[in-house]
């Protein structure tokens, strides 16, 4: 675990000699440029808290930064200065949290500190808007709370209280924080903190007057709240993330770009024709997927530590079988996202109990990798694990398999009739090529035409029971696979844009292809142009009009 940090945090690793080089040279460049300009009146673009101990986002929010103000942007960046506690959204349990706090707490202050370096404004820091009576304030609401009524605390509207859920969630990589150690005495360390962050980002907003505001993916807290608290002050809000595929981003306005939410464009982009050009480069993508190239983090396909062979001895071809695949519980393509059912392990459960049932058909229970994958800290709420605890004895019509099989999602789709998905990208894969799928939970491809999506457990049910009996997808397999490979065009190749700007791939370190001032110009880079031209004009970044270059 130290060496996974070691890897993608540590501020060393971070800005390695050669990328450091070009930033300077831009920055050098910037300066010199921006002197020469006439006075004007710019867009103020307040830049919210960057994820910058993560080297892409650092290398990203630096060239992003500098594209807008080649634009005529003036850039307020603002970044936290160690004002939080105990944990944080960037650092806490398995993330290094604990003993390790107040080092990387420190370590992240001064990355962000590096990152806004040499900034025509002086940046605002977060002790700048904050008073020790705010931090009693915060910390006196949180304490004063009866047991688990912070994790439903609501002020002024806004959920402070899940949001501090979610977070202790993320921090200690499970589904039911319940399971965290003194997970009430961390519930209202992250409650204090946001309601300590609710009066800075007032404060700030109120003072700077910015036209715009830029910050990190808004799913979680700090980021979330900054973004309602935008949103009230009709600010408009872009978020942005790396995508899953590699040396891509992601942006949305007023939302959190891994909502991955594509349903304004698709209405126009369902009724447009693949040419063969795009029918073979959605062909090319699903193969990759299979061999993990193009992927930032590759869990899908198979490696190395997955070295467990599956037991697949009971397995009956006579059968008809279903292939659920399940997410990572804790992770935020997860996370809050359900619909038929209260949660992941729920569906699961449920479902185990159906086939316990129904003996004539057969299911194949398939845990993500990323559980136990060593690149990531282990996941301590596995689909196993939650089974054992609630004493869930399998059926012998139900395999359910090691997230360290070798056996890949894959090679199981052929031996299967349906996939059964929360919000897996499988579900979106299996659809392309003409298989039955069924959706339980809000997946970014769910009831975009071409899979099943029940409202309730009944439906559920009643559609897995008349597809296994051998109702084959849709009235036509080929509406079924062109609205697939449509919406796979979209959320991979114009909603996952490939700026161009750097290299990266889960565990090294990130090459940066942007050398100087002029490979960021107006007109030099397409996508690099929609998303700052896009910010700078206030307009969103998808939706009925407007849709990412193609990538």
């Amino acid at each position: 675990m130290k060496e996974f940090f070691k890897k993608i945090f540590r501020r060393g690793n971070i800005i390695k000699r050669r990328n450091e080089k070009f930033l300077k040279r831009i920055q050098k460049d910037l300066l010199q440029w921006e002197s020469g300009q006439e006075s004007r009146k710019k867009v103020r673009i307040l830049y919210g808290p960057s994820f910058a101990i993560y080297q892409t986002c650092f290398l990203h929010d630096r060239v992003m930064a500098a594209a807008l103000r080649l634009r005529g942007a003036q850039i307020v960046p603002v970044y936290c200065d160690s004002v939080q506690s105990v944990e944080c959204n960037y650092w806490g349990g398995v993330w290094g949290g604990g003993s390790d706090f107040a080092k990387n707490c420190s370590n992240c202050a001064q990355t962000s500190k590096e990152l806004w370096k040499n900034s025509p404004v002086v940046p605002i820091t977060f002790s700048r808007h904050l008073e020790e009576s705010d931090i009693r304030a915060a910390r006196e609401k949180a304490e004063n709370l009866g047991p688990g009524d912070w994790s439903r605390y609501e002020e002024d509207g806004l959920p402070f209280g899940s949001w501090a859920k979610d977070i202790l969630i993320n921090n200690y990589v499970v589904g039911d924080y319940s399971l965290v150690p003194d997970h009430e005495f961390l519930g209202t360390v992250h409650l204090t903190n946001l309601l300590m962050l609710k009066t800075v980002y007032e404060r700030i907003l109120d003072e700077s007057r910015p036209d715009r505001v830029v910050s990190n993916d808004s799913y979680y807290g700090m980021w979330a709240l900054l973004q309602k608290l935008s949103e009230r002050r009709d600010i408009p809000f872009y978020s942005n993330w790396e995508g899953s595929r590699r040396g891509a981003w992601c942006y949305a306005l007023n939302d959190a770009s891994m909502n991955l939410d594509m349903s304004s464009a698709w209405v126009g982009f369902e009724k447009g024709s693949l040419d063969e050009r795009q029918k073979n480069k959605v062909f090319q993508w699903l193969e990759d997927r299979r061999t993990g190239e193009e992927m930032v983090f590759d869990t899908a396909s198979l490696a190395e530590h997955q070295d467990v062979e599956a037991d697949m001895s009971t397995y009956d071809s006579e059968k008809p079988t279903a292939l659920l695949v399940s997410n990572v519980i804790w992770d935020l393509a997860a996370l809050n996202k359900q619909i038929v059912f209260s949660d992941m392990i729920d569906w699961i459960i449920e479902t185990i109990e159906w086939f316990r049932q129904h003996p004539q058909y057969q299911l194949i229970v398939k845990p993500h990798p990323a559980e136990l994958s060593p690149a990531i800290p282990e996941t301590r709420e596995r689909v196993g694990t939650a089974l054992e605890i609630r004493r869930i004895e399998l059926p012998d019509n139900v395999l359910l398999l090691s997230p360290k099989s070798k056996i890949t999602v894959y090679q199981l789709f052929d031996l299967t009739d349906v996939v059964l998905t929360h919000t897996s990208t499988a579900g979106i894969e299996m659809a392309a090529n003409g298989k039955p799928v069924v959706t339980t939970a809000n997946s970014p491809y769910r009831n975009f035409g071409f899979t099943y999506d029940p409202e309730d457990r009944s439906e559920y049910f009643s559609l897995l029971k008349r597809i296994l009996e051998g109702e084959n997808g849709h009235p036509d397999r080929d509406i079924q696979v062109d609205l697939a490979c449509k919406f796979i065009l979209l959320f991979w190749y114009h909603y996952y844009m490939k700026l161009d700007i750097l290299d990266y791939t889960h565990g090294e370190t990130a090459r940066f292809k942007v050398e100087s001032l002029k490979d960021i110009i107006p007109g030099k880079n397409i996508y690099l142009d929609y998303v700052a031209d896009s910010i700078i004009d206030g307009l969103p970044i998808l939706s009925a009009t407007r849709c990412p270059p193609e990538s």
